[in-house]
């Protein structure tokens, strides 16, 4: 019984954390892309203590709260649809051949930024985005999708670096594990 009231806890203040930072990212305008981000950041103690299955859940809750109540619909779109890479990421790293392990790693992110470039339009009728795309010329196009792959290599060190100083440094601290 104790064991499930601290996953619960736990999980709850992550996604509660997850839900906030979303809320603050639709505030700030510049943070349509930072929120998401950091919001799957903050599955990585749910991750590493109670596994993805649990990772898994609290992603769901913080994207169903951000799709219901967060003013910026981009970037709860692009939580709704890449919010679970830290919890894939795990799988993704055990690839050995790094190209390989980079190429899936790409791949995850253009389909599911494909998906959600496709709900947005289809189901959402948030024709704003596509017509964003629209305006720009084919060289500006290549060169944004460029940089968002690049930006999407970036997150995924970035969540390395986070991983292990939560695993070295604030685990021992809050849950007394070496």
């Amino acid at each position: 019984m104790r064991e499930q009231s601290r996953r619960v806890a736990l999980s709850s203040m992550m996604v509660a954390l997850g839900a906030m930072v979303m809320l603050l990212g639709g505030v700030i305008p510049a943070a349509t892309f930072l929120s998401p981000a950091l919001a799957g950041v903050l599955l990585l103690p749910v991750f590493y203590e109670f596994g993805a299955k649990w990772a898994l859940g609290a992603y769901v809750a913080i994207a169903l709260l951000a799709l219901m109540l967060s003013p910026d619909k981009e970037a709860a779109l692009l939580f709704a649809f890449l919010g679970y890479y830290p919890v894939l990421k795990a799988r993704l790293d055990r690839v050995r051949l790094i190209p390989v392990r980079t190429l899936l790693k790409l791949l995850v992110f253009n389909l599911a930024a494909g998906a959600m470039l496709a709900v947005a339009y289809y189901v959402f009728g948030m024709s704003a985005i596509l017509a964003e795309y629209a305006e720009m010329t084919k060289i500006g196009l290549i060169v944004f999708i460029v940089v968002a792959n690049f930006t999407m290599l970036v997150y995924d060190v970035m969540l390395a670096v986070m991983m292990g100083l939560y695993r070295q440094r604030l685990r021992p601290k809050l849950f007394h594990q070496h």
